[in-house]
């Protein structure tokens, strides 16, 4: 009798213990990936790597940085602090258990390329007494990379949308294994990348990743636009690769200016999650269809505005009822150069408006000088009888 109650009180107290430990376990290991890492790891990206410090290290760190870049760097705010670090390309971040990550760009102040490798030495002094301490040395190295993938190609209709990128490897040139994740949250296998209602295509070196605008697309506000964005990451370990994109609005053929929303982004691998204060600043942007265009930023998008003009094109395209109509295209090709970084994003836009017996009244009467041109051998669409999870050409 007595051992039945010893059972009968072990399950009642000790196992609701036992499974919570479990929980909290699995939950740090979710929420945190850092628990898995220890001092003096280094994580390699594309345009940086990354050093995990503990928190109680930092005043270490704190006086490195302050005698070698001869400035007094304090941690009272990592904003401030990261806006005079940006100069030679350092960043300070906290992870969720409060320790650090000290990022150094390959371009940063300090770094050396030896034997391949990109390489920068920490020697971190700790104080035993106010005579003296001890140094530990901390070396950053990752393997060169010649240049990340820097290419995003879009493709938008009234119906679809499409995103087609170079499939990137890491540092030591090793494919990965990818998932896709949707709006930072939702993530599936690329096999099972319908469940988030996308198709996927891979033809090496490429990946095209294609959904119904009505479906993936998110409506988010830029300055006074509300634009369609589909928030869509490639995810492997820790690594990230942004499939973002955004597309035109539908009725855009008839306004004077069109207007174009580019996402901002390291184009390589980057950290998976990232840090809140991340952004990049652009220098400059240039357009290969026209010098005739206006730009301007926020913290996550470049806006562009061209005169429609400049860029739109007319092509015939058939009726559902067979009729013979004519419908608006554009392509446009820029090259966004970012203060942050030295690889430049080039980006590619392919729109095509609806079908429709306006864009053939347009081209009989162009208005205001107006002057559309036909398309030549253009392959881009295909008609209204698309069927979801078919492929562009």
């Amino acid at each position: 009798m007595d051992l039945t109650r010893i059972l009968l009180i072990s399950i009642h107290f000790i196992l609701p213990i036992w499974c919570n430990v479990l929980q909290l376990q699995k939950r740090d290991w979710i929420g945190s990936p850092s628990a898995s890492m220890a001092e003096s790891d280094v994580e390699c990206f594309s345009e940086y790597m990354e050093l995990w410090i503990h928190r109680m290290r930092i005043e270490e760190l704190r006086l490195w940085l302050s005698g070698i870049l001869r400035i007094q760097v304090a941690l009272v705010s990592l904003e401030n602090v990261n806006h005079r670090l940006s100069s030679c390309g350092f960043s300070l971040h906290r992870d969720l258990d409060r320790n650090y990550i000290f990022r150094v760009m390959y371009s940063g102040c300090f770094v050396l390329l030896e034997h391949g490798n990109y390489v920068i030495v920490l020697n971190l002094l700790k104080r035993v007494n106010r005579f003296g301490g001890r140094t530990q040395t901390f070396t950053m190295k990752c393997p060169a990379v010649l240049s990340p993938p820097n290419r995003v190609y879009i493709k938008c209709d009234t119906e679809f949308i499409q995103v087609t990128r170079e499939i990137p490897k890491d540092n030591w040139n090793n494919e990965l294994d990818w998932s896709l994740a949707l709006r930072g949250s939702l993530v599936v296998a690329l096999g099972d990348s319908s469940l988030i209602q996308v198709n996927v295509e891979m033809h090496k070196p490429n990946i095209t990743v294609q959904g119904r605008r009505d479906t993936i697309l998110t409506p988010v506000q830029v300055f006074d636009s509300e634009v369609q964005f589909i928030p869509l990451t490639l995810v492997s370990g820790q690594y990230a690769y942004s499939m973002d994109a955004t597309c035109p609005n539908v009725n855009q053929s008839s306004s004077n200016n069109t207007v174009l929303h580019i996402y901002k982004r390291h184009m390589g691998l980057t950290k998976r999650g990232g840090y809140e204060t991340e952004s990049l600043s652009v220098s400059s942007v240039t357009v290969k269809q026209t010098d005739t265009f206006t730009w301007s930023e926020t913290t996550a998008f470049v806006q562009l505005i061209i005169p429609t003009s400049h860029i739109q094109q007319t092509k015939e395209c058939m009726s559902q009822e067979g009729e013979k109509l004519l419908q608006f295209f554009y392509k446009i090709d820029a090259v966004l150069t970012f203060k942050e970084t030295n690889h430049k994003m080039h980006w590619t836009l392919e729109n095509t408006s609806p079908c429709s017996a306006t864009a053939l009244v347009t081209k009989s009467n162009p208005q205001g000088g107006t002057n559309f041109q036909r398309a030549q051998n253009n392959t881009f669409f295909s008609g209204h009888h698309r069927q979801a999870g078919h492929f562009f050409h």
